[in-house]
């Protein structure tokens, strides 16, 4: 019996987990029948298909986003957790926004699940962002400079389930920053010369707007704190 059981193990947060996490499985979208008859302690549902502009297959959308969720909540496991996102928060969501929240009232009707909303990750295998394109100094970005951002790190939640701290939790947590971080801190932290535009984006601060779940005080930190830490 494997002790988790990783989806989306190919790249991201996903692959972080299961390159690090002793005695993990990963798990690709077409490997279900391999997993069938065993038995995993955790499922770490990671996998997600983000085509969120522009849907070319609804079909293979809805089985990647919602039908796999429920053929994993089906695996013989004692802990799920599935990884959203604080983009479930927002007024009017993106594709990736709406199908996360879908998927999470699935997962919230097994009563031994925990839903981990995340904000932006930094760590290995991260896909290229605002924030490798400030470091890299492109040439410019869209982004204005008060755009701003919440940055957890990959090697945190490593942390949060090779410590076992998980299993203190269920139901729905935040795992976010206790602090937001302009654009403009980040490209002085890299000192970048990339040229910044008008788009604002701005970033929840959900610790003055919702009434979250918050994690121990090992990870209570801020944002710049946390890109701090994964480029120095």
């Amino acid at each position: 019996m494997a002790e988790y059981l990783i989806s989306g193990n190919k790249s991201g947060l996903g692959k972080y987990l299961n390159d690090n996490l002793p005695d993990s499985l990963g798990f690709g979208r077409n490997e279900l029948n391999l997993v069938k008859r065993e038995d995993f302690n955790t499922i770490i549902h990671c996998a997600f298909n983000k085509e969120q502009y522009q849907i070319q297959d609804y079909y293979k959308y809805l089985q990647d986003n919602i039908f796999l969720t429920q053929d994993l909540l089906n695996l013989s496991h004692h802990k799920f957790v599935y990884i959203s996102t604080v983009d479930v928060y927002q007024d009017n969501p993106n594709y990736y926004g709406l199908f996360k929240r879908f998927a999470e009232s699935i997962v919230e009707k097994n009563p031994n699940a925990l839903i981990l909303r995340c904000s932006m990750m930094l760590g290995p295998d991260m896909k290229p962002n605002h924030v490798t394109k400030l470091k890299d100094n492109v040439d410019k970005l869209g982004l204005s400079s008060d755009s701003t951002f919440n940055y957890i790190l990959m090697s945190d939640i490593l942390e949060f389930f090779s410590s076992g701290d998980y299993l203190e939790y269920s139901g729905v947590v935040d795992f976010i920053s206790n602090e937001v971080i302009k654009l403009s801190q980040v490209k002085s932290y890299f000192n970048s010369t990339t040229e910044l535009g008008n788009y604002t984006y701005e970033s929840y601060n959900l610790y003055s707007m919702f009434p979250i779940y918050t994690l121990n005080k090992k990870y209570n930190k801020s944002s710049l704190k946390n890109l701090k830490t994964y480029y120095e």
